[in-house]
C-alpha cells in the first residue's frame, strides 16, 4: 500500500485515538487505539523508530559519530529534519474512499513491529475478538515513522492520558441543614 496521508484524532466520547490511513489508491483504513494499547505501544515504537533511523544510510554524507553524545545529536537532527520535511499543515482529505475493512474502525488489541531489510518499519495492527478478527499491515519509511510518532504524541497530549489520575473524591455527603448526630444515623450510599 502506498500511503497518502495519516491522521490521528482524539475522540473524548470514545476515549480513544482514531488513526486514519489513506492510500494513493483511494482506500482508507481506520483504527481505534485505546489508552492502554497506546501507552504500551509508544516506548517500543520510539525505540524501533530510533533503530530504523540508525539503520538508514545517511544521505547527507554524515559518518557515524565516534562518541555517543555526538551520535545522539546527529540522530536528533535527522529526526527533526525528517519531521520538518513532512506535511502537517495539509488537512486530512476525508474524501469518498473505499473502506476495505468496513465502516467501523478496527479496535486494535495487538501491534506487531518488524524492521524490514528494505529499511521500512512494518506495523501489523490486529483486532482479536471472539469472532474472527481483522488486521491490517503497513510498511512505512523513516519519514512516515517519524511523522506517525509526532501525530501519536500530539494525540497523547490532547487526550491527557499521560497526566496523573486525580485521587477519588471522598464519598462523604455534605448538607448544611443536618446536625452531626443525625448525620451519623443517616444511610450512606456508595453508588
Amino acid at each position: 500500500m502506498n500511503i497518502h496521508q495519516v491522521s490521528v484524532i482524539y475522540h473524548p466520547e470514545q476515549d480513544r485515538l482514531l488513526v486514519r490511513i489513506s492510500s494513493q489508491d483511494s482506500e482508507e483504513f481506520r483504527l481505534w487505539l485505546t489508552r492502554r494499547l497506546t501507552l504500551a505501544l509508544m516506548p517500543g515504537l520510539t525505540k524501533t523508530a530510533a533503530e530504523q533511523l540508525t539503520r538508514e544510510t545517511p544521505s547527507s554524507g554524515l559518518a557515524a559519530a565516534p562518541d555517543i553524545q555526538r551520535q545522539r545529536i546527529v540522530e536528533n537532527f535527522r529526526k527533526e529534519a525528517l519531521t520538518y520535511a513532512s506535511d502537517f499543515k495539509t488537512p486530512y482529505q476525508a474524501e469518498e474512499a473505499a473502506l476495505p475493512m468496513g465502516k467501523e474502525p478496527l479496535l486494535v488489541t495487538e501491534v506487531k513491529m518488524a524492521l524490514l531489510k528494505s529499511g521500512k518499519l512494518q506495523l501489523a495492527f490486529i483486532e482479536k475478538l471472539p469472532e474472527p478478527g481483522r488486521n491490517v499491515r503497513i510498511a512505512i519509511n523513516t519519514q512516515l515513522t517519524q511523522g506517525l510518532l509526532r501525530l501519536l504524541k500530539q494525540g497523547l497530549k490532547e487526550s491527557e492520558w499521560l497526566k496523573p489520575v486525580p485521587q477519588a473524591a471522598s464519598l462523604k455527603a455534605t448538607t448544611d441543614s443536618v446536625e452531626p448526630e443525625e448525620e451519623a444515623h443517616r444511610p450512606r450510599y456508595l453508588n
